[in-house]
């Protein structure tokens, strides 16, 4: 508590500003776009061995080029014709045959040079047979023929012939292993093998192949058949090989970024070509964010062109989905930010296996919220941030199953929320503890240091570390290798004069969700306030359950904020705003589940919600609690005057087994309260001003108004309500309800000695519990109860206090 002789404050993260609602952002791209709902499952040991097997392959040869001609005249049947020429060098002696991913395509033929070798073809592996084992020296061209129908995953990706576009997209979603190089050359499909590329294309009719890498030229045969080649001479795993065949135009323009010129060029049908410009008008601002951040872009050109499903990172030739064009400039900056961002995460660097996905996706994602602040600024970009997590926290562990560590990513849960919306919550966080500038030190320079390579988590630890010469061991213990999430509350604050200052001395409480452990050395923003609303701005450091700090302030503060900048992504959400005496004010406040609504303000007030997505404290429970939330509370602060009047409305959701009030209220709401104190010092007590609203109390779902809003800490409970009406029928006390019949209001008057807090209940006349309301009462009582919402006929009224004294009961009738 904070104590200035009888002053006691308690309070909570705070914004500096207003902060408008956001929607959650829209993510229509990458993978993920056909992620939701996908049925996946666990590999097998087999499966599992046969992608290790493919990344080893690196280790006993060492594929130099692909040089892929490939034949697409037949788009009526789907079908290519294919000759790919694989220059290898082998690492190893007395290798006797090389074996190459390739899936659902007939081999013709294999040659080397002039000599034709054995080959056969094991479900998707091509095994090529050497005559004479190669040296370590010599460069082997392996020629490859073969013909067929390429395949698709199911539900995104693979080699596609649609809507007037050939293109493939090398990752399948739910196909294991995910790498889809193999779906339509030989190749060591894994990310660890890296080679450069030919293209030579054949088309026919209007399609012309518009490829990645640079063009080399057009050769015109028969008729409208013609062969379009390109080259592309950085190496990139087989995932990002690409060709995109149709009637494309092209929009080509130079953007000179802080380290020179970017050809840029967007490639769409024609008739798509100018809303694509229109709506990728922020490329440029997209490429000096990331190259701000991550360092120098390290490819030829930037480039995006339409296809008809999803979008795919392909270096300079980004796969971009054409239903983008119909959407707004902020959704088309969102997917192209991200897919842009893969440049440097995914492309330049890339992650040794798919289980630790996130080291691509969760940067790339990050990318779509650095340009938001590039582009509009700090407050832009914090509703970015918090849209981000308030996804995680509410789907992450439903979409992925249960509360996944980040690394290593079960198998079946890859492409998953965690992976993309965690992933880029925790690049935040990992900004927070590093600082801006050891951030873009570290993340530069492990681009700087790994270019075209594969990393794993503990290396790309290492590396930052190694950059910044910043501890980064407890983080990635914390938030990368462990699941959940932590949050920090102010439990007390005392404060102290000190020669004019003041002494604050501050105990902070660390609560966690689904988390193994207590974080330890998180540096947490410590802002104080003053009636006045001016500030003094804190850093510190948080370690394990409790942290207590001794911090100076000018002034005697009346709120205690912890991360009012927002630069950690934490279990809670919250949101501020002044309130002022003009107008009215009433808002479903965003981000905390939380009705707001002012009845009379005298001055310009502030008033903060959290909702802390962690169980409140479990213990010191009043009279006739024997259940409390175990997963959120929340807390109301801010700085009010004497006479303002708030009232408060928490919906509760318990209907279906992943929402947060399923234990609680499956069963139904008949013994559901609200529970209310002022700080942490005190035990939790059955609310004195709530309502439980009218309707459906057995379905898990509902309300609760709070009628006088207090500031203090609010929890979802279940009480000892469960007196019955008939044992109340015997008491000897009095209730007197007036109007009789009633229509809108219904007053309740009797007497009680002392003081107590009062439920009072009302049941259909089928037995059903319709609303509960709680008051103080002491001496003579008037409660008045809103029925407004009530439908015609006779209800029975009860009333009893918390510790057991029956008030008494009555039937009244509402009519209509």
């Amino acid at each position: 508590m904070i104590k200035t002789r009888s002053l006691i404050i308690t309070s909570f993260c705070i914004l500096a500003s207003f902060i408008a609602y956001a929607q959650p952002m829209k993510k229509v791209g990458c993978h993920f776009l056909h992620n939701q709902g996908v049925q996946r499952r666990a590999y097998t040991e087999l499966e599992k061995a046969q992608i290790n097997e493919s990344i080893l392959r690196s280790d006993t040869f060492n594929i130099l080029t692909y040089h892929i001609d490939i034949d697409v005249t037949n788009y009526t049947g789907g079908y290519i014709k294919a000759v790919t020429t694989v220059d290898v060098v082998a690492l190893m002696t007395e290798q006797s045959f090389i074996r190459f991913d390739l899936k659902d395509l007939t081999v013709d033929s294999v040659k080397t040079e002039n000599s034709n070798l054995s080959f056969a073809q094991t479900g998707e592996l091509l095994y090529v047979y050497f005559e004479t084992a190669p040296t370590l020296t010599d460069t082997m061209h392996i020629t490859v023929h073969y013909q067929g129908t390429p395949y698709q995953d199911p539900t995104w990706g693979g080699f596609y012939f649609e809507a007037n576009y050939i293109y493939n997209l090398g990752i399948g979603l739910t196909t294991i292993p995910p790498n889809f190089g193999r779906v339509w050359y030989p190749c060591f499909d894994s990310f660890v093998e890296r080679a450069t590329y030919e293209y030579n294309v054949k088309s026919a009719g209007t399609y012309r192949a518009h490829c990645q890498g640079t063009f080399m030229g057009e050769t015109q045969l028969a008729g409208d058949t013609v062969i379009r080649s390109f080259q592309f001479n950085q190496p990139i795993p087989t995932h990002l090989s690409a060709i995109a065949v149709a009637n494309y135009s092209n929009y080509d323009y130079v953007h000179t970024g802080a380290n020179g010129d970017i050809p840029v060029r967007l490639s769409a049908k024609p008739a798509n070509l100018p809303a694509m410009q229109s709506t990728l008008v922020n490329v440029g601002a997209a490429i000096d964010a990331c190259e701000y951040w991550y360092g120098p872009y390290a490819w030829e050109r930037v480039g995006y062109i339409y296809t008809t499903d999803g979008a795919l990172e392909i270096p300079t030739n980004i796969a971009y989905p054409q239903f983008m064009a119909g959407q707004t400039v902020a959704d088309n900056n969102n997917l192209l930010s991200h897919e842009l961002g893969h440049a440097w995460w995914g492309d330049a660097v890339t992650p040794y296996n798919h289980n630790d996905m996130w080291l691509k996706e969760g940067p790339a994602e990050y990318s779509s919220h650095l340009l938001e602040e590039w582009l509009n600024g700090e407050a832009a970009f914090v509703d970015m941030v918090k849209d981000n997590q308030l996804r995680v926290l509410q789907d992450a562990h439903i979409d992925d199953g249960t509360f996944q560590p980040l690394s290593p990513m079960p198998d079946e849960y890859i492409y998953g929320t965690h992976t993309y919306y965690k992933g880029a919550a925790v690049m935040h966080n990992l900004r927070a503890y590093m600082g801006d500038e050891l951030f873009r030190q570290a993340m530069s320079g492990v681009q700087a240091n790994h270019l075209y390579e594969t990393i794993t988590p503990e290396q790309f630890r290492d590396e930052l570390e190694e950059e910044s010469g910043f501890d980064l061991a407890n983080f990635f213990n914390d938030q990368v290798f462990s699941p959940g999430f932590s949050t920090f509350v102010v439990d007390s604050a005392i404060v102290t004069e000190q020669g004019g200052n003041y002494q604050v001395n501050t105990y902070i409480q660390q609560k966690l969700r689904a988390c193994p452990q207590y974080y330890t050395n998180v540096p947490l923003d410590v802002t104080f306030i003053g009636s006045n609303w001016q500030r003094e701005e804190h850093q510190i450091v948080a370690n394990g359950q409790y942290t207590q700090m001794n911090l100076m302030c000018s002034f005697v503060p009346a709120m205690v904020v912890l991360n009012g900048h927002n630069r950690l992504n934490q279990c809670r959400m919250e949101f501020q705003s002044p309130i002022y005496t003009t107008g009215t004010w009433q808002s479903n406040l965003p981000y905390v589940n939380f009705r707001f609504t002012r009845n009379n303000v005298v001055d310009s007030s502030l008033v903060h919600v959290e909702h802390i997505w962690a169980a409140p404290d479990q213990n010191n429970l009043g009279q006739g609690i024997y259940e409390i939330s175990n997963v959120h509370y929340w807390i109301v602060d801010g700085l009010w005057n004497e006479d303002d009047s708030f009232e408060g409305r928490l919906q509760y959701y318990g209907s279906d087994i992943t929402e947060l009030d399923y234990d609680l209220y499956h069963n139904g709401e008949q013994n559901a309260v609200l529970l209310y104190r002022e700080n942490s010092s005190q035990p939790w007590n059955v609310y004195s001003d709530f309502t439980l609203g009218t309707g459906s109390l057995d379905n898990g779902d509902g309300s609760i108004i709070i009628d006088v809003l207090r500031q203090g800490q609010y929890a979802f409970a279940n009480g000892d309500a469960s007196v019955e009406v008939n044992e109340i029928q015997s008491s000897k006390n009095d209730l007197l309800l007036y109007p009789v019949p009633a229509n809108n209001t219904l007053h309740v008057t009797g007497n009680i000695n002392g003081n107590e807090t009062a439920l009072f209940d009302i049941y259909s006349t089928d037995g059903r519990l319709v609303m509960r309301s709680s008051s103080a009462i002491s001496g003579t009582f008037d409660k008045q109860l809103d029925t407004a919402a009530f439908e015609a006929g006779h209800y029975i009224l009860k009333a009893y206090t918390l510790n057991g004294i029956a008030l008494g009961t009555s039937t009244f009738e509402i009519v209509r």
